[in-house]
């Protein structure tokens, strides 16, 4: 922890404020999480310029009803794991908030909800690292093994198992809203 408070010296500043934590394990899956989840937000955006044009308003209340979904995944996965800090959810959040609104995985995210498959999708993106797609393909197959042991339950996943399927399985987006309410 001393290495890292110097460090945190160093390199702080009065726009760059830094916490410090020894649990890479929990830190890093927390960040990580959020590409795959800010995609399933993101396909809401998709979703409502389908719907009322390209320029239409954003509606955010879906944003928040996935927002919200994925937070909830988010700390089962980090439960899970054995990080269930909520700092480290916290940092992991932050992230999915700061992702959602610009960047790669919102382009993506958006496109499928416009009702490209993720190959068409892809050729628009031509080239750019999807790093959203490895991250929910990846943690969905390790769910999916886990369901299948009896060790996590489908129930508490609805929003990243669908979101697999749109990507490994070409299924269209149909956010399945109710598996979100308790």
């Amino acid at each position: 922890m001393d290495d890292l408070q110097f460090l945190k010296s160093v390199m702080a500043t009065d726009y760059y404020h830094i916490s410090l934590s020894q649990d890479i394990v929990g830190i890093e899956s927390a960040v990580a999480l959020k590409n795959g989840y800010a995609l399933g937000i993101a396909l809401t955006v998709g979703l409502n310029q389908k719907q009322f044009g390209l320029d239409s308003e954003l509606h955010y209340n879906s944003q928040a009803a996935v927002f919200g979904q994925a937070v909830k995944e988010m700390a089962k996965l980090l439960q899970f794991q054995g990080a269930p800090d909520l700092n480290n959810l916290c940092v992991g959040v932050g992230d999915l908030y700061v992702t959602v609104y610009g960047g790669r995985t919102r382009l993506i995210g958006i496109l499928l909800g416009l009702g490209m498959d993720i190959d068409t999708a892809k050729q628009e993106l031509n080239g750019i690292t999807l790093e959203s797609l490895v991250v929910a393909e990846r943690v969905a197959k390790v769910i999916r093994e886990n369901i299948a042991c009896g060790k996590l339950n489908a129930a508490d996943f609805p929003l990243l198992l669908h979101i697999d399927q749109i990507i490994t399985e070409k299924f269209p987006v149909n956010i399945p809203w109710e598996a979100f309410t308790f």
